[in-house]
């Protein structure tokens, strides 16, 4: 995805954003997974419990390409980063990494099917706003992670 791409990308989002109610709070949610059926089920799973909601409203942003990512996280930050661990040309771990460099206080969830003791170090070091979720994640555990980072309160029983 090229700089233009990821600037109409913005412009789409703020566009939304512009639209909102002023009572309205606004969330803006980066998924990162490389595969689309889990980042979809993610945001199907935000998209249930929001419903609810008529004073909050979630911008979710996917990508399935990791460098895409950092790309348009160098540009515009979110208030969450969703990522998974593996995948190809650059890890979950390297692109939080990176990303946490420019945006230290960026509160992350981490999903993997693959948690080691060594990408849960590489994730937490010493960051209180980091999460690791492993996969098949349970919703009302997602959702949990969720609140406590966002500070939200979306219930996955109502």
């Amino acid at each position: 995805m090229s700089s233009t791409n990821i600037d109409e990308l913005m412009s789409d989002i703020e566009s939304k954003v512009n639209k909102m109610d002023l009572d309205e709070k606004v969330y803006k949610i980066v998924m990162v997974d490389d595969v689309k059926t889990i980042s979809s089920s993610m945001k199907r799973e935000l998209t249930f419990v929001n419903r609810k909601k008529e004073n909050i409203r979630l911008v979710i942003t996917d990508f399935q390409d990791p460098e895409v990512a950092v790309d348009y996280l160098k540009k515009y930050k979110p208030d969450l980063l969703i990522s998974d661990i593996k995948m190809p040309y650059l890890s979950g771990d390297k692109l939080v990494e990176t990303i946490k460099k420019i945006y230290p206080d960026l509160p992350v969830i981490v999903v993997t099917g693959f948690a080691t003791k060594e990408n849960i170090l590489s994730v937490y070091k010493s960051d209180k706003n980091s999460i690791i979720l492993s996969k098949p994640w349970a919703p009302e555990r997602f959702i949990e992670a969720v609140n406590q980072l966002l500070g939200t309160d979306f219930s996955w029983t109502d």
